[in-house]
């Protein structure tokens, strides 16, 4: 199942709902993709707003990759840049409860960005203002944003080791929710990047969960 894509209409993510045949509780993930227009955000919350339970990246609010994104994008006067802004969503005004896996592992305020995140701006700021000054309008086109349930997911190696714990978190937090609170009717979100989806699909479907339908499409960077 494709998760997020990039075709002619621009960046694109899709909304997932997951249902088990036996129970009622349905997993909603919601992948980021954590650059794009303030609509994109805001379609995001409004849906996560109508869940009971959300369970969220530690620091998606303000993300240190989607800042890095827009940061060189303006740096290289790309035309996708206009109107752009980084992940940036205000979970305590939804009045939903939110559990943080990774709250642990990445310790700081949530709305800040902490010291591993000023570590991949600089790292990543440089290398994508060289990618995008080379590769021209059409960079977009050729960064993998693509990613599907079976997707192995690339990512920097120095972010590697992050990325594996940070799913085994996530991943964990939502075998917990399936044991403890399968019997409620309740939909729980999940809004990670959607690097960390692949991970979710793999722990959840042998649990029994399965996509209810084709996956509704929010548009992050429209072309």
């Amino acid at each position: 199942m494709q998760i997020t894509e990039v075709s002619v209409l621009g960046v694109r993510s899709a909304v997932v709902v997951l249902r088990h045949r036996h129970t009622p509780l349905r997993f909603v993930l919601v992948p980021t993709i954590h650059m794009g227009r303030p609509e994109y955000y805001r379609r995001i919350t409004e849906r996560i707003a109508r869940s009971q339970l959300i369970v969220a990246e530690t620091y998606d609010g303000p993300s240190s990759t989607g800042l890095a994104y827009v940061t060189a994008m303006r740096l290289t006067r790309q035309c996708q840049a206009r109107g752009l802004v980084h992940q940036n969503i205000d979970y305590a005004a939804l009045g939903v409860p939110v559990v943080w896996p990774d709250g642990l592992l990445l310790r700081g305020r949530r709305d800040r960005v902490p010291l591993l995140g000023w570590l991949d701006l600089a790292l990543l700021v440089p290398a994508l203002t060289v990618s995008m000054a080379v590769g021209g309008r059409a960079w977009l086109l050729a960064r993998n944003l693509e990613v599907s349930d079976d997707s192995e997911v690339r990512v920097p190696l120095f972010n590697r080791a992050i990325l594996v714990e940070r799913d085994r978190l996530l991943t964990a937090d939502l075998a917990g929710i399936h044991e403890r609170r399968a019997a409620e009717d309740i939909e729980v979100a999940v809004v990670y990047g959607a690097a960390h989806m692949p991970a979710v699909m793999r722990t959840l479907a042998p649990l029994g969960y399965r996509p209810l339908r084709a996956g509704d499409w929010l548009t992050a960077i429209p072309f």
